[in-house]
């Protein structure tokens, strides 16, 4: 019988829980630790659909990277998603484990993986304070901070928040695009030219915005990869001569929930533990629908067509 308790061990064994900011939800959030698993489901968010999948599919503990009850629940009913979400795992006897923050900082997460897709390894992070994850004075001015010694982690592994790294050949924009195709999904709005020539390539997953493209500019990037960035502060790249790839929040950091369902899956096998890992096949909480890309003048009060705006959604 392989425990809950093993399965967040093997986890921690190369993405450790402690690596994370001070008030960040992560580890173990529901569940007995002592609990048989079987199969463990893995998803993006803890949604009711990837809930029903798991029972569905007899899953014994779902691993998401967004968290539910960050902000804290007071009561536990029915009349809350976050409620119901509780109750259903309870009545279930399904575990909740949260690879949050540990997943964005660390090596094979989030951050990283677009980087290996783009072929650029981390050489430096992005951002210098580390206040929010240090754990003393010294640290909270560091470039990064040490990683605890971990079994499958390499001696001297840095937590970084935010990461650039350098092409081994300088190419264009809509190479560097194409070499990200099967590796993310869904729309991008893309700043800069196709020909438009990246060495330097800056990778913030979730929600971008001005101070990371402050940051990746500061940092030397000719690219900054991420999502969920204003239109403003995509106005604000363009202006400030900064190359962007704004994708979706769900789809730039799936890639990252996809690695580790495959890193967990092979350190249970290394260690003998019969647990089978799946990728939850439920439908991603927001579809994306393409409209046409050109207006139609037909459909407005002009008497004379007016000039196409050149769309920003790169095929």
């Amino acid at each position: 019988m392989t425990t809950c308790q093993a399965v967040i061990e093997a986890l921690d064994s190369f993405m450790p829980f402690d690596c994370v900011a001070r008030k960040d939800n992560s580890g173990l959030l529901v569940g007995e630790p002592s609990a048989s698993v079987d199969n463990v489901l893995f998803a993006v968010d803890l949604t009711e659909a990837v809930i029903e999948e798991a029972i569905r599919r007899q899953c014994q503990m779902i691993v998401t990277h967004h968290p539910i009850m960050g902000k804290g629940i007071r009561q536990v009913t029915p009349g809350s998603y976050e409620g119901r979400a509780v109750m259903t795992l309870i009545r279930h006897g399904i575990a909740f484990v949260v690879c949050h923050n540990n997943l964005d900082f660390l090596p094979g997460g989030t951050a990283d993986t677009l980087m290996k897709a783009v072929g650029a390894p981390v050489s430096r992070p992005l951002y210098d304070g580390y206040g929010f994850l240090a754990t003393t004075p010294e640290e909270s001015h560091a470039l990064s901070i040490p990683v605890p010694d971990k079994p499958g982690l390499p001696p001297g592994t840095l937590a970084m928040f935010g990461t650039v790294g350098e092409l081994a050949e300088p190419c264009t924009l809509a190479e560097l695009l194409r070499r990200l195709h099967g590796v993310v999904t869904g729309p991008v709005n893309v700043v800069g030219t196709d020909d438009r020539r990246i060495r330097s390539v800056a990778v913030q997953v979730g929600a971008g915005g001005r101070a990371d493209i402050d940051q990746a500019r500061s940092r030397g990037a000719d690219l900054l990869i991420t999502g969920d960035v204003r239109h403003d502060d995509r106005l604000y790249a363009s202006e400030a001569g900064l190359a962007l790839l704004d994708f979706c929040h769900y789809e730039v950091e799936l890639p990252g929930i996809v690695s580790l369902a495959g890193k967990l899956q092979s350190a249970l096998d290394q260690a003998r533990l019969a647990v089978r890992i799946m990728l939850s096949e439920a439908p991603a909480p927001v579809r994306h629908l393409r409209m046409p890309d050109r207006l139609d003048p037909t459909r407005f009060a002009l008497r004379t067509p007016i000039r196409q705006p050149v769309t920003n959604l790169h095929e």
